[in-house]
């Protein structure tokens, strides 16, 4: 398994929307819904980091990408045992990558501020005395997402029953100002690598 991670730096939308023909027709009609350039700047970011990378490791023309989806939404790449999962937050955008099955992933700011509403709603009670900060929190967070997502069930309301000290092949990296949530075979040795939107579109240049 493979993560790998794209940060915005202070990058201008205005400039990236050249590349907006990059990426498929039903990701520019997301990117024109979103109200605010960040926003818009991440779904770009997101729509290339995937054509690029699902068409590297799968061999098909980026042009040729074709996805399904399952019952509730995740994608799915059409004519490749390519897996993937993408998630995003503030300043990035991130997506896991595997031929070895269903893949999950979800990233998280460490800073990101918890209301202590969600301890009880998140946690069971063996990983309550795992949290001593709402950075554990947020570890625990992104790796219940990330599993979750491997299922293809995506968010629930109470993410109790996904407890991390139970679920296998579930892991939680440290990626500087982030926590990167990953869950699929091969999950706790995969290999993280961080690039900038600038090194991203330069494979469309």
């Amino acid at each position: 398994m493979d993560v790998v991670i794209v940060t915005a730096g202070d990058v201008d939308y205005a400039r990236a929307e050249r590349f907006l023909p990059m990426v498929s027709e039903l990701r520019r009609r997301r990117i024109e819904r979103k109200r605010r350039d960040e926003d818009k700047l991440q779904a770009l970011a997101a729509g290339l980091l995937v054509s690029a990378e699902l068409s590297r490791r799968s061999g098909i023309p980026r042009e040729k990408l074709r996805y399904s989806h399952g019952a509730f939404g995740k994608p799915y790449l059409i004519g490749s045992d390519v897996q993937f999962s993408l998630s995003h937050t503030r300043g990035a955008v991130c997506a896991a990558f595997s031929e070895e099955g269903e893949v999950g992933a979800d990233i998280e700011r460490k800073d990101r501020r918890i209301s202590e509403r969600l301890y009880t709603r998140v946690l069971s009670e063996k990983e309550r005395q795992l949290v001593a900060s709402g950075e554990d929190l947020i570890r625990l967070w992104v790796q219940k997402e990330a599993f979750l997502k491997r299922l293809g069930t995506g968010i629930v309301d109470d993410l109790r029953g996904a407890d991390t000290t139970l679920i296998q092949d579930t892991a939680a990296l440290d990626c500087g100002e982030y926590l990167v949530g990953i869950s699929g075979y091969g999950a706790c040795s995969a290999e993280v690598r961080c690039m900038t939107f600038d090194e991203l579109t330069r494979q469309f240049d």
